[in-house]
């Protein structure tokens, strides 16, 4: 089990996706977003992932992009990560059909502008949705079931 947002279940299937939109949008961090079926018990065990050092947990908002209701854990050294959990039977639902329990999203927060850089860059982009962190797009890579990619901080 890593939290690393460069080893998502399934990320040789994106290629050079994750570089690509992180080359184009500058990113200023990328937060793992880790798919489960009971975030009561992910949260202790990824809790126990992140280290020494006390995690903080909160409720986020749904991501209405996955269909998941969501926590966001915090690390002491400013490390955070999202659990996600199915809500509907939608693409999150879909992906840990596939692909099980884990890294399985990376949320790239971004600064202004980042939409039409990624685009510049021959990348697609879903509708505005919410999501754990505001309002933010999904990237429409291949495959469908994940791993997917986020553009988060649209402003």
């Amino acid at each position: 089990m890593m939290l690393d947002p460069d080893r998502l279940l399934g990320g040789e299937a994106l290629g050079d996706a994750l570089d690509r939109l992180r080359e184009a949008t500058q990113p200023r961090r990328i937060v793992v977003g880790w798919a489960t079926v009971e975030l009561d018990r992910a949260e202790a065990e990824v809790g126990g992932l992140l280290g020494a050092g006390p995690t903080t947990v909160a409720d986020a908002p749904a991501d209405r992009a996955f269909g998941a209701a969501c926590r966001i854990l915090r690390a002491a050294d400013g490390r955070e990560v999202v659990l996600l959990e199915p809500s509907t039977e939608g693409l999150l639902a879909a992906g840990l059909a596939r692909h099980g329990e884990g890294n399985l999203v990376a949320y790239l927060v971004v600064d202004g502008g980042a939409t039409e850089l990624a685009r510049s860059a021959g990348f697609t982009l879903a509708s505005e949705r919410d999501g754990p962190f505001g309002r933010q797009r999904l990237v429409l890579v291949e495959p469908r079931h994940g791993p997917f990619l986020v553009i988060v901080g649209l402003g």
